[in-house]
């Protein structure tokens, strides 16, 4: 096997991708999360994104990963998530309980990259 494969190569085809769920996926620990994702892409199908109030990267994240749901805790922002993916069929949502929801959909994974109150 060729050392330098990449990582696509080394997974066996059968292998189902895990559900993630990255909470803070605008922070710094998300968008590393992200990063990995992205060099494996099918090897994870996204569930939740949340963010804070970063509802623009939040947006443009979503649109790239398709998770099933995206969720801006400051609920100002809500309108703006809500018309940024509008037609998409991502779900958009907004406000603490709506964070809760989203960290307890099944998933294989989840990253918080949140501050631990939250």
């Amino acid at each position: 096997m060729n050392i330098a494969a990449p990582v696509a190569q080394c997974r066996p085809a059968q292998v189902r991708p895990r559900r993630l769920s990255i909470l803070g996926s605008t922070g710094s620990i998300g968008l590393s999360t992200i990063d990995i994702v992205e060099r494996d892409r099918a090897a994870y199908e996204i569930e939740a994104l949340t963010a804070h109030r970063n509802v623009e990267r939040l947006i443009e994240q979503a649109t790239k990963l398709r998770p099933a749901v995206a969720v801006v805790a400051d609920e100002v922002h809500y309108e703006t998530l809500k018309d940024g993916l509008a037609g998409t069929g991502i779900e958009a949502a907004a406000g603490a309980g709506e964070l809760k929801d989203a960290a307890a959909r099944p998933v294989d994974l989840v990253m918080a990259g949140i501050v631990g109150a939250a």
